[in-house]
């Protein structure tokens, strides 16, 4: 028991020792026993400590079982589809772009793109494609102004693609390799900042597609795209147009070393223009390279082919990263 100083132990003052003593142990006694209601707080902390450290190890297990997941999903996506590019499968894929176009009539536009795919489950599937930032320069376009441009953002795409079951099939030795009917639609939502920068139109198409394996875990896809306007404005044209997306996925080396990983795909567009009686294509070329599972990077120069109108692309250059989440 520890007491005061002014009253330690003195051979001289025994007898007031032990008054003072006798005196000082109910209260001491009556210091040392805990009052109920700290008590109650030193419980009341104790346990949220416990919910604390429970909380947080909750918390680390979900992170961990979460990572898990993603990792397996990942996986799983890039065993059905290692390139990216393949629309029968749907993956959760984030793909932002730089695209620099010249047309004929010699406007140059720049567009800075988020583009990515969002699964609803296996068979069906959303593609976006916002351009973010976008500048048209109209500078080379005979009787207009040098330095007339405009910038913001443009038109947003939402794509819908749905691969039923009844549209599989498979072929070859063993059946080893598939196919696939797709069908879908696609909004275009004039959503431009701008008017020099979008179409003033809500265009609507349903979609109609067809791919297929080929040798060497190369494929084919055929979209068949038809858009008309669901609603634009006065001034705004009449839109009814066939689009062509016809593409070749070839791998041309296995992922692994350095030079690994490497891939080509030239993509076929016709356009068939039904309001002014007007066709004409545009290829293009991706080269991309795997740098991991599910971490894809791409160049895709692109040029226009028997062009009759002015608004005819002429030539593009795409730079892009494909990431798998």
């Amino acid at each position: 028991m520890k007491f005061p100083s002014r009253f330690i132990l003195l051979n001289s003052f025994t007898f007031l020792f032990v008054l003072v003593t006798f005196y000082g142990l109910p209260v001491a006694v009556a210091q040392d026993a805990p009052n109920s209601q700290d008590v109650s707080q030193e419980e009341e902390l104790s346990e949220q400590d416990l919910e604390k450290e429970f909380s947080e190890l909750d918390l680390e297990k979900y992170k961990a079982l979460k990572k898990e997941a993603r990792a397996a999903r990942v996986k799983k996506a890039v065993e059905q589809d290692a390139t990216g590019n393949d629309p029968r499968v749907f993956a959760n894929k984030w793909t932002p772009f730089y695209r620099y176009t010249e047309l004929e009539n010699g406007l140059k536009q720049q567009t800075l793109t988020a583009f990515g795919t969002m699964r609803f489950n296996d068979r069906v599937g959303m593609f976006y494609e916002a351009p973010l930032a976008m500048k048209n320069d109209f500078s080379d376009i005979a009787g207009v102004p040098s330095g007339t441009d405009a910038v913001g953002m443009g038109d947003i795409d939402l794509k819908f693609l749905w691969r039923p079951e009844f549209g599989d099939w498979t072929y070859g030795e063993g059946g080893k390799k598939s196919g696939s009917v797709m069908f879908g639609t696609d909004f275009l939502l004039p959503t431009a900042t701008d008017d020099l920068l979008g179409g003033d139109a809500l265009l609507f198409a349903p979609i109609v597609g067809f791919v297929w394996d080929m040798p060497l875990h190369g494929f084919i896809a055929m979209l068949h795209l038809y858009y008309f306007d669901v609603y634009k404005k006065a001034d705004a044209p009449d839109t009814s147009r066939y689009v062509g997306r016809w593409f070749y996925m070839q791998p041309l080396s296995r992922p692994g070393p350095w030079y690994g990983g490497l891939y080509v795909m030239p993509e076929l567009q016709p356009v068939y223009d039904f309001e002014t009686d007007d066709f004409s294509s545009w290829i293009g070329i991706e080269f991309g390279k795997m740098f991991a599972p599910g971490r894809i990077g791409y160049i895709k120069p692109g040029w226009g082919i028997g062009n009759s109108e002015e608004i005819d692309r002429d030539f593009s250059f795409e730079v892009g990263f494909r990431w798998f989440f």
